[in-house]
C-alpha cells in the first residue's frame, strides 16, 4: 500500500491547499540570461555567439556563449572586451531620450564605441526595461495557457504549482508514457475514484508496477542510483518532469527561448533545482531525495531567496553555523523541533544585542523565523503560489548626471518620459491580470546637487477609458512647476542641477474585468435605481429644489450622502458607469444625460430601406445589457 491517502491526492486539486498535500509537485521555471536572449534573437545572432547586455558602462546580462571569456555583471564593457580580446557582441539596452514619452533602440551605439557621435550620453537618455517586460509577457502567456496556476516570480521566471495538471493525467487522462496510461493498476484507480469507492483517510493502492517505468524528462537527482518510483509522488513528479518540459519546448519553439527548471514539492527547493544545471537543463528533486541534495551540493541557509544579504549572515551569526554545510547543522542540532531553536535564537540575541553583530533580528521575529529554519533544513518549507500580487505603486526614475536638468525645461522634459515608461507599465500589469489599474496618486520627487529633497503630491483624475501619457504628463507637469516655483525660481536659488527626479504612481484601484458595474459598485448602483424610479414617477416640483444642496449631493441622482467618502465612493460608480457607456452606447433613461441628449436619443429615426417610409428606431448593436459592459470591453 502507498504512505498516501486519498486525500492526499484530492487535494492537489485545491487552488487554495494543493501546496499543502504531501503529493504537492512545484515548478520553478526561468529564463537563461534572459536579456541577453532578448537581444541575441532580436538582432539575429545565435546562441553560439557571445552576446552581453549593456547599461551605460555596466553589463546586465551575459549570454553562456560570452562566459567562456570569464565574463560577469560585474566587469564593466571596457574591460569586458579587453577579456574577450573584442570577441563580445555588446548591445545597448533600449533608451529614452530626454523629452520623448516612448523609446527606441540605437544599435551599434555605446559607450565601448569610440566615435563619440554614437556613445549614448547617459545626461539625455534613460533606459527603458519596456522590450523584456513585452518579451515576458510572451512568455507568461504561454504559462497560462497550459495552468491557472501560475506565479510571476520576476520578469524572467515563475513558478507553477502542477498539482491539478498531474491529478488530471493520472485520474482523468492518459499518462504521456507509452502505453503507460493504460495499465491495469491505473484503470482500476480511476474506477474507484469515478464511482466515488473510497474514503478520503483511507490510503491509496500500491503504485502499479507499470508505472514505475514512467520515464522522468531531465536530471533525476539521484546520487546513490537508487529505484526511482517507489510511491505516487514519484509517479506525480514525472508527470510533471513531462508537462514541464512541454512548456519548456513551447516556449523554445514559440519564442526561441531556452530555460531552466526545477521540479519539487516546494518552491524553494524548485528554485534550487532550476539554478543546478543551467544552461537549458531540467532537475527532478524527489522527495526522499531532497535533503541528501540540501547537504551535497554545496547549498547553504543563504543560498534560498530570502536570506541573502545581512539576515542570512545574521542568521549564521546567531546560530554559529559552520562556513560549509549550515542547512544539515541546523538539521542536526534542533532535531526535535522548532521550539527548541526558537528558545536558542531568542537566547543569542540577548547575548549579542549590545554588539554591532545583530541589526535586523530582534525576539519579536524569532518564532516566525525559527519555524522556517526549521523546515526549510528538511526541504519541507510549505508557500503557496502568489497569483494576483498586489501593486502598492510604481516608480519611474532619473539619476541626473551632469547637465541632464539644469532648468525646469530639463525637468519637464524629464516628466514626459517618466509618463510614457510609467504608462507602458500599468497597461502590462493590464494584460497580464485582466484587469483595470487605474492610480489615484501621483509624487513628483527633486534631489538637488546638495541633497535636498522636495517633493509634490496630486490627485490623479481622468473622465475616460483610457489612461494615457498625457494624463500622466499633465499633472506631473504641474507637480513640477509648483515645485519649481516654490524652491527653483529666483536666480540666488541652488535648487539646479538636480541629481534625481522621479514620478511615482500609487494607491490603485485594481477592478475585476470579469465584474460588470453593478457587481463593482452594487450598493451605490441598487440606490441610484430605486432613486431613480421614485424620481420619475413623481410629477411634483418640492420647494426644498429651490434651496441650495448639501456638501455631499449628487445632482444627477438627486441624492445626499452622511459623509465626503461615501459621496467620493457614489462618484466612482458614476465614472464606472461612462466609462461603460462610453464603450456599448447609452440607453435614454441614463442618468449620465443632459435633457438636450435625451431629447436627441428619443428623436432619432431612419427611413426604412424598404422606400416604404417606415419610420423606425436606429438600432445600436452595442447597447447591450449593462450586465456585459465592463467584460465585454476588456474581453477584446
Amino acid at each position: 500500500m502507498s504512505r498516501f491517502t486519498w486525500n492526499d491526492l484530492i487535494q492537489i486539486t485545491s487552488a487554495n491547499k494543493s501546496y499543502l498535500s504531501p503529493l504537492s509537485c512545484m515548478a520553478h521555471i526561468d529564463v537563461n540570461a534572459f536579456f541577453a536572449q532578448v537581444e541575441q534573437i532580436r538582432c539575429g545572432y545565435t546562441r553560439d555567439d557571445p552576446v552581453v547586455c549593456v547599461q551605460w558602462n555596466s553589463i546586465i546580462a551575459v549570454s553562456y556563449a560570452a562566459r567562456k571569456y570569464n565574463i560577469s555583471r560585474l566587469d564593466t564593457i571596457q574591460s569586458a572586451m579587453k577579456k574577450s580580446d573584442n570577441k563580445l557582441i555588446p548591445i545597448h539596452t533600449a533608451v529614452f531620450r530626454r523629452g520623448e514619452d516612448y523609446w527606441q533602440y540605437h544599435d551599434g551605439c555605446g559607450s565601448w564605441n569610440k566615435d563619440k557621435d554614437k556613445q549614448l550620453p547617459p545626461n539625455l537618455y534613460k533606459v527603458s526595461l519596456d522590450p523584456y517586460r513585452r518579451e515576458s509577457r510572451k512568455i507568461f502567456r504561454i504559462f497560462r495557457n497550459y495552468s491557472d496556476r501560475v506565479e510571476k516570480a520576476s520578469v524572467d521566471e515563475v513558478f507553477l504549482d502542477l498539482g491539478k495538471l498531474c491529478f488530471e493525467r493520472i485520474l482523468t487522462d492518459s499518462v504521456p508514457s507509452g502505453n503507460m496510461g493504460n495499465s491495469k493498476g491505473l484503470r482500476v484507480l480511476r474506477e474507484i475514484f469515478e464511482q466515488g469507492e473510497y474514503n478520503l483517510d483511507s490510503t491509496l493502492p500500491a503504485v502499479p508496477e507499470e508505472l514505475k517505468l514512467l520515464n522522468f524528462v531531465g536530471e533525476v537527482y539521484n546520487p546513490n542510483h537508487k529505484p526511482l518510483i517507489d510511491d505516487w509522488d514519484d509517479v506525480i513528479f514525472a508527470i510533471g518532469s513531462q508537462i514541464v518540459a512541454e512548456i519548456r519546448k513551447d516556449i523554445e519553439d514559440s519564442l526561441g527561448f531556452t530555460t531552466s527548471a526545477g521540479i519539487a514539492r516546494t518552491k524553494y527547493v524548485a528554485k534550487l533545482g532550476s539554478n543546478f544545471n543551467k544552461p537549458n537543463a531540467q532537475t527532478i528533486i524527489l522527495n526522499k531525495f531532497v535533503e541528501a541534495f540540501l547537504d551535497g551540493e554545496s547549498f547553504d541557509i543563504t543560498s534560498f531567496w530570502t536570506f541573502g544579504g545581512k539576515i542570512g549572515n545574521e542568521i549564521c551569526t546567531l546560530l554559529k553555523t559552520p562556513e560549509t554545510g549550515s542547512i544539515k547543522f541546523i538539521r542536526d542540532n534542533w532535531p526535535s523541533g522548532p521550539e527548541g531553536l526558537h528558545d536558542y535564537l531568542d537566547d543569542r540575541i540577548r547575548e549579542l544585542s549590545s554588539t554591532e553583530e545583530i541589526h535586523i533580528l530582534d525576539t519579536s521575529k524569532t518564532e516566525v523565523l525559527s519555524r522556517k529554519l526549521y523546515d526549510i533544513s528538511r526541504g519541507k518549507f510549505l508557500l503557496p503560489l502568489n497569483e494576483k500580487p498586489i501593486v502598492k505603486s510604481m516608480m519611474s526614475n532619473k539619476n541626473m548626471r551632469k547637465d541632464s536638468c539644469v532648468n525646469l525645461i530639463h525637468a519637464l522634459s524629464w516628466i514626459d518620459v517618466f509618463s510614457g515608461e510609467l504608462t507602458a507599465r500599468v497597461k502590462e500589469l493590464e494584460q497580464e491580470y485582466a484587469r483595470l489599474i487605474v492610480p489615484k496618486t501621483i509624487v513628483v520627487q527633486a534631489t538637488t546637487s546638495k541633497f535636498k529633497v522636495y517633493r509634490k503630491s496630486g490627485h490623479f483624475i481622468h473622465n475616460h477609458t483610457d489612461v494615457t501619457t498625457k494624463d500622466f504628463i499633465r499633472v506631473g507637469a504641474k507637480l513640477m512647476q509648483d515645485i519649481d516655483n516654490d524652491y527653483g525660481g529666483s536666480s540666488t536659488s541652488t535648487f539646479y542641477p538636480l541629481i534625481n527626479l522621479s514620478m511615482t504612481i500609487s494607491t490603485f484601484d485594481i477592478f475585476d474585468t470579469s465584474k460588470s458595474i453593478i457587481d463593482m459598485f452594487g450598493s451605490h448602483a441598487q440606490v441610484l435605481t430605486k432613486k431613480s424610479e421614485a424620481t420619475e414617477s413623481d410629477d411634483n416640483v418640492t420647494a426644498d429644489s429651490e434651496q441650495t444642496p448639501p456638501a455631499f449631493f449628487c445632482e444627477l441622482c438627486d441624492m445626499k450622502f452622511e459623509d465626503n467618502k461615501e459621496y467620493q465612493e457614489h462618484k466612482d460608480f458614476h465614472v464606472a458607469l461612462k466609462l461603460s457607456e462610453a464603450m456599448n452606447g447609452v440607453s435614454e433613461d441614463s442618468r449620465n444625460l443632459t435633457i438636450g441628449q435625451k431629447r436627441l436619443l428619443k428623436n432619432k429615426r431612419r427611413i426604412d430601406n424598404s422606400g416604404r417610409g417606415k419610420v423606425v428606431k436606429k438600432k445600436n448593436k452595442n447597447m447591450h445589457n449593462s450586465k456585459h459592459s465592463i467584460l465585454s470591453y476588456f474581453s477584446k
